[in-house]
């Protein structure tokens, strides 16, 4: 009987610090939810679509996509993908100061005719961490 009692004591004390250790994980990790800001750093671009207009085979067009960091920490931008080879894009790698401006330089050489519409994706650490510039415009 004695062996009984010490059995359900321990199961019963086990049961109550499981139940408190659950209620505390759950309540750390709601407040994590609700206090987080983002990184304080965001981006604005000056416009988010190019048109290059018309261009021919072989053309090759440069632009300077201008950004700003409006947010108020530094901005740095962590990838810059093009959807094709046909354009190439260069950034600088350092970050960039609350209310200070960058730039990104994409590089499109034509090769086929047709209309043009090509995406550059920018990956940040802003709040805003993926932001999607368009190319357009026609080769003939």
């Amino acid at each position: 009987m004695k062996k009984l009692l010490i059995l359900c004591m321990i199961i019963c004390s086990f049961v109550a610090v499981q139940a408190q250790s659950s209620k505390t994980s759950s309540k750390s990790s709601s407040k994590t939810t609700s206090t987080y800001k983002g990184t304080g750093a965001e981006i604005k671009f000056d416009k988010l679509t190019v048109d290059f207009g018309t261009l021919k085979v072989k053309d090759v067009k440069v632009v300077t996509i201008t950004y700003t960091n409006i947010g108020k920490k530094p901005l740095i931008l962590d990838d810059v993908i093009s959807s094709c080879d046909c354009t190439t894009v260069t950034w600088s790698k350092q970050p960039v100061m609350p209310g200070k401006k960058g730039t990104i330089k994409a590089t499109y050489t034509a090769k086929n005719p047709g209309l043009i519409s090509k995406r550059i994706t920018v990956l940040s650490n802003a709040n805003t961490d993926r932001v999607i510039l368009q190319l357009k415009g026609e080769v003939k």
